[in-house]
């Protein structure tokens, strides 16, 4: 077992089993954290999220032999020599928190432990020779990538709105033998351009994807456009032609909604999150962008100078790439999780909308949600919990 990673925890406690063991209890919070139990040597024993750390210590170091497996048992007390930990008011900082402990202090085992779900994505290349949208959590590939969306489910069903909406090829085993390819049924009814026999030209394709994607990110001006359409034909007695571009707007309207309302760029995944504070009345300030998630500022009330919150967001923003890697995927589920959760909390604000009204009106947004921490109490309140025995 490797020395734990200490700086990430800003709080720690000796832990002497000779000692007063309700003066140590003392010492240690009752309130909602990511800890550590380490050795004498500072290795890890086992890494907890509770929302009670105080209880989750009296029952792990009060004597009583923990159950590890069918025949395997530990008696923490003679192990257990310091104690690190770091508060947590939201879920969302406990999720994040939680995986950087566990991936630095258990690296060679964590994700398969951690249990995080990836974020799912749609990603298409226009400059592709043969460009087709595919459902993916692998985030790291060239072209674009969009989402997230809210499951593989939700991924698959937006890649067929797509084709529908487009006319796009359905069949790719038949577009690669483009332009000697035989169309399929499509054509015949009017579903697709067939690139595939030559009927368009594969650069006229690639432009489709490309037009369809850009679609996808701000569906917005497609949908005023169909519908001053709409309102024409209506107002010309062609209410046929209406009720279908009626039915396209509907269409299009989906792209906005539902599981698929935070669709995006990969490069355009940033947001500023409001997340409840330690005390009533204050916040912390969270700045995601691609592949990392960091902690900027903290609000001990409503901010009276939004415009400096947001100077520093944008700042810090600017500094941060666009490229992911591995841990950064991992990090876009994190956020992925929490935005699509049934029992999502906190604000979440996409960077390239907001403005200082929408920064002051989402700490009265977080205002009116109760905090996520449970008042002290007797049950030790275990979220998540690795063990390196």
């Amino acid at each position: 077992m490797a020395e734990i990673v200490v700086p990430l925890f800003d709080r720690s406690a000796p832990f002497d089993p000779a000692g007063d063991f309700e003066s140590f209890l003392k010492d240690v919070p009752a309130k909602w954290v990511v800890y550590l139990m380490a050795d004498a040597d500072n290795r890890p024993v086992q890494l907890l999220c509770v929302k009670n750390l105080r209880a989750s210590l009296k029952r792990r170091l009060g004597g009583e032999e923990t159950t590890l497996g069918p025949s395997k048992r530990v008696n923490y007390r003679d192990l257990v020599r310091h104690v690190h930990w770091r508060r947590v008011e939201s879920a969302f900082e406990a999720d994040w928190l939680y995986y950087e402990a566990a991936r630095l202090i258990f690296p060679q085992t964590y994700a398969g432990m951690v249990g995080f779900r990836p974020a799912w994505f749609v990603h298409v290349n226009p400059e592709n020779p043969f460009p087709r949208y595919v459902k993916t959590t692998d985030i790291g590939k060239s072209g674009l990538l969009l989402g997230p969306v809210e499951d593989k489910h939700a991924a698959a069903n937006l890649i067929e709105l797509i084709e529908d909406l487009f006319d796009l090829c359905r069949y790719y085993h038949i577009l690669i033998e483009a332009p000697a390819g035989r169309a399929c049924a499509y054509k015949e009814m009017g579903k697709c351009p067939a690139p595939c026999d030559g009927s368009v030209s594969m650069e006229q394709y690639r432009a489709l994807i490309e037009w369809s994607a850009r679609v996808l990110v701000d569906p917005a001006e497609e949908i005023r456009g169909h519908t001053r359409r709409m309102q024409l034909a209506a107002a010309e007695l062609r209410f046929e032609t209406a009720a279908k571009i009626k039915t396209l707007i509907d269409q299009l309207g989906r792209l906005g909604k539902g599981p698929n309302r935070h669709v995006g760029l990969l490069k355009d995944f940033r947001y500023l999150s409001l997340q409840h504070g330690p005390r009533e009345g204050t916040a912390k300030v969270f700045l995601i962008s691609p592949g990392r998630i960091e902690e900027i500022a903290g609000l001990i009330s409503e901010p009276a100078r939004p415009g400096e919150v947001l100077r520093v967001a944008l700042e810090t923003s600017e500094r941060r790439g666009a490229d992911v890697d591995a841990t950064g995927a991992e990090r876009v589920g994190i956020v992925a999780h929490q935005l699509f959760s049934a029992k999502h909390r906190g604000v979440f604000l996409r960077l390239e909308r907001i403005d200082e009204k929408a920064i002051v009106k989402g700490y009265r947004d977080l205002r009116k949600q109760a905090p996520q921490e449970q008042v002290e109490g007797e049950g030790e309140g275990v979220l998540k919990e690795l063990q390196s025995l």
